[in-house]
């Protein structure tokens, strides 16, 4: 029997037999598929896994496809998981087009794991004025990651493999698709998701395999679309790396030390209302003698483009000038799901004189004494209108106005804990997030960041 899949090509296909799935395999292709299928695979049961791409993953659907060969080795060996496959390849399409599609063709199946497979199109349609940008490339890739990410699924990115097959550069489109895939290689890590690295795969295995360095006919039946070896090739790879995203706790920020690198707002992300109808408005997020600054207006958010879980964030902070508003919001998800401003999260507050007040954006947390702290329960809330603030422990923690402020805040499963300047002023239970993104605002007042260390924890700080 065929893997059940939530989503079919229009294409009728045959059922393909041989006497073993393993029959398919070489020696070289079997640890990929062995890694996601065998009885230590990473697999929990009822898991979904998406297949987001092009004609290549259209293809890759048809028996003896990349991702069909998948689906039926997890079948044969796999039974009792029950793992689902949605096949999402359309003919033609570029990232644009996915990003389209995504919540019908992708999103409402419930995916755990997403394999994002373009590029190709991007570059190749080019050639008649249909391509992609590369800057739009990057963020209509980061955007697809960033909704992917908010579903929980976790995410395997493709950089496109190859438009000919010759391996020494000369394919006339060579240059632009190493260019292509160098972005999305960029994209992968900033946003820590899994990358398999079609295209260094594809010119290794081709400059091994293709000595009269022909056009096609290697992996591709015509320089583009995978043969049957192709697709046995890809299949490995794609499974290792499915295996690989499943395995990692990609949420975790054990490698990351600090959040800004002193230079530029790589790894960040800019979500300004402003700027969508005045692109060419004075930038709100800036970086200036080191130091990443917030000039408060036009206002908005700079966003981390990972989530992360269970960490102590420590923030360096200064109001440059007249004090007022700012926040470090945690745990956060979405965009503009409040006022059409705020992201969903919990707001740790940084407003002169109120520092370590909690602000609940869409999201909900619980905190002792809650009635005398959040007000009458009747009108608590997390919308507009609703009772959203809840009381520090202790107003005055913070320095003059100036001086350097530390805010130190720990996350740890449902629980948020924060101190100003070594002073414990809030500790909240019961969050109803336990990962997410990390966001500055720029609420109408400049103000310095210096620092922006985190660190992984397994547990509180007393």
């Amino acid at each position: 029997m065929l893997l059940r899949s939530l989503l079919l090509p229009m294409a009728c296909f045959l059922l393909v037999t041989c006497s073993s799935p393993d029959d398919l395999w070489g020696v070289e292709q079997a640890s990929g598929i062995d890694r996601l299928a065998d009885k230590q695979s990473p697999l929990a049961k009822g898991e979904v896994i998406a297949f987001l791409g092009d004609s290549i993953t259209r293809g890759g659907a048809r028996p003896s496809g990349y991702c069909r060969l998948i689906g039926e080795a997890i079948e044969n060996r796999r039974p009792e998981l029950d793992v689902k496959v949605v096949y999402a390849g359309v003919s033609g399409n570029r990232v644009p087009d996915l990003e389209k599609r995504l919540e019908l063709d992708v999103l409402s199946k419930a995916p755990t794991v997403v394999f994002i497979y373009i590029g190709i199109n991007d570059v190749w349609h080019s050639t008649r004025g249909k391509g992609t940008p590369k800057r739009q490339f990057e963020t209509g890739l980061l955007r697809l990651i960033e909704k992917i990410s908010a579903s929980g699924a976790k995410i395997v990115l493709c950089t496109p493999s190859t438009i000919g097959e010759k391996f020494d550069g000369t394919n006339p489109l060579d240059e632009m698709l190493d260019e292509y895939s160098e972005i999305t290689r960029k994209v992968a890590a900033e946003t820590g998701v899994t990358l398999c690295d079609l295209r260094k795969s594809f010119i290794k295995h081709l400059k091994e395999k293709n000595p009269d360095n022909q056009q096609s006919g290697i992996l591709t039946r015509d320089g583009v679309h995978l043969n049957i070896v192709g697709n046995r090739f890809v299949a490995a790879l794609a499974a290792e790396s499915i295996a690989e995203a499943l395995q990692s706790d990609d949420e975790s920020p054990a490698s990351v030390s600090s959040l800004f690198n002193g230079n530029d707002l790589t790894g960040w992300h800019v979500d300004v209302p402003h700027l969508d109808d005045h692109p060419d408005a004075k930038p709100t997020f800036i970086v200036r003698d080191g130091m990443l600054v917030s000039l408060g207006s036009p206002q908005g958010h700079l966003i981390t483009d990972r989530e992360f879980k269970d960490f102590r964030l420590e923030v360096e902070y200064r109001f440059a000038g007249k004090p007022g508003n700012c926040g470090v919001l945690v745990h956060a998800s979405g965009t503009r799901n409040l006022y059409k401003m705020f992201p969903k999260s919990i707001e740790v507050q940084m407003n002169h004189t109120h520092a370590g007040d909690f602000w609940c954006i869409v999201q909900d947390i619980t905190v002792p004494d809650m009635i005398e702290r959040r007000g009458p329960k009747e009108k608590w809330g997390i919308t507009e209108g609703k009772a959203r603030r809840i009381l520090n422990l202790t107003d005055g923690s913070e320095k003059p106005v100036g001086d350097w402020n530390q805010m130190t805040i720990e996350c740890l499963g449902d629980e948020i804990k924060v101190w100003v300047n070594g002073e414990f002023v809030n500790h909240g239970n019961s969050c109803t997030a336990n990962k997410g993104k990390i966001a500055l605002q720029a609420e109408g007042s400049e103000v310095e960041f210096r620092k922006l260390d985190l660190t992984s924890i397994d547990r509180l700080s007393d």
